[in-house]
């Protein structure tokens, strides 16, 4: 897995997501890398997130694994994509050393208005990753990588649990 081929771009960032047209892509295609590294591929396992990596590489995606990338994958990295990205958002790491972006007539917001829209974000993203578990243990059938192993000591093995947020009363 050494490859790091993208399960999105950065136009689908941009239409699923909050996110403006006008973001430079070497901004933002970091943040995807990372989020997929951080939280898709812990879901996956090594397995499966190797063969969705494989099959996107070959442009040979088809079946039950198009519609796990297209309408369950997608969607959670789009929104930990923007969890990741909105704290660097305005900030510009260059051989001058860290610069905030300012750009003219616009105001910057205040902590609180970042860290507001953060919270939003991960829980929108939160949401999408609880609904990309659930698929994945309801039709584990139709992805055996899911449970397979290869032995080695480095690989990922997928976080089955599903996370119930409802209260538990006790009689």
């Amino acid at each position: 897995m050494s490859k790091t081929t993208l399960f999105i771009d950065r136009n689908t960032l941009i239409k699923r997501s909050v996110l403006g047209g006008s973001i430079d892509p070497d901004r933002i295609i970091p943040h995807i890398y990372t989020s997929q590294q951080k939280y898709i591929l812990p879901i996956l396992g090594t397995m499966l997130y190797g063969k969705l990596q494989s099959d996107i590489e070959s442009n040979s995606l088809s079946g039950n694994y198009k519609v796990l990338v297209e309408d369950y994958i997608t969607d959670t990295l789009v929104h930990y994509s923007v969890v990741e990205y909105l704290p660097f958002s305005i900030y510009h790491i260059a051989q001058g050393g860290v610069l905030a972006y300012q750009g003219e007539f616009q105001v910057k917001p205040d902590k609180r208005d970042v860290d507001f829209l953060l919270q939003k974000s991960l829980q929108t993203a939160q949401f999408f990753s609880e609904r990309l578990t659930d698929y994945l243990i309801a039709n584990n059938t139709l992805f055996p990588e899911y449970f397979e192993t290869n032995g080695k000591s480095d690989n990922i093995y997928p976080d089955k649990t599903q996370k119930y947020t409802t209260n538990w009363y006790i009689n």
